[in-house]
């Protein structure tokens, strides 16, 4: 009885921990994809991690709340930024393989929006810092990529305004690796 009790109690917890699929923000990072090859085949491997110190997308503060409510990514923040690196390093003319001495990190150091909410209006601010690591045997070239975005609105932001900020400004960081000729030069001379 005491199992069955134990059993009922874990279930009931969980059921009230878990998030509804609505409560979740789709992230959605557009990659630039390029309209030339700059490599003939060089290959890598890729490699990454999500350091970000919270692990949600979104946060939102309410004038009159102490506590502000997380909200979390649909898919998995860190795969989601690696597919879209990969997809910008792939339409250059590089390729990704498995035991590569070239390798390409990507870490997810942050990668948030916030909400501030009021009675009357709302304010989004959206932040994503992702650092890119191309290490050979002959050295390695590091580079820390930020962007920055806001959207202001009447009255209560909804999901689709946290994610159309949170996208936006993923794709600006995402561009700007895309056109960084120093890197492209470093992975082209030494891949």
């Amino acid at each position: 009885m005491k199992k069955l009790i134990m059993l009922c109690a874990a279930l009931v917890l969980t059921a009230c921990a878990s998030v509804s699929q609505t409560d979740l923000i789709n992230l959605t990072p557009s990659s630039t994809l390029s309209s030339s090859k700059v490599a003939d085949g060089l290959a890598f491997t890729l490699t990454s991690q999500d350091i970000r110190s919270a692990q949600f997308i979104a946060v939102i503060k309410h004038d009159d709340e102490e506590q502000a409510q997380p909200m979390h990514a649909k898919q998995n923040v860190r795969k989601a930024y690696e597919a879209a690196v990969y997809q910008q390093f792939f339409s250059q003319g590089f390729t990704m393989t498995k035991n590569s001495n070239n390798i390409v990190n990507v870490q997810v150091v942050d990668a948030l929006a916030t909400v501030n909410q009021s009675p009357m209006k709302y304010d989004i601010e959206g932040k994503v810092t992702l650092k890119i690591t191309a290490e050979t045997p002959n050295g390695k070239f590091v580079r820390t990529y930020t962007g920055s975005g806001t959207k202001s609105g009447s009255f209560t932001a909804d999901k689709t305004d946290v994610e159309e900020v949170i996208n936006r400004v993923s794709s600006r960081v995402l561009t700007t690796i895309a056109k960084d000729s120093e890197l492209t030069k470093y992975m082209k001379g030494n891949f």
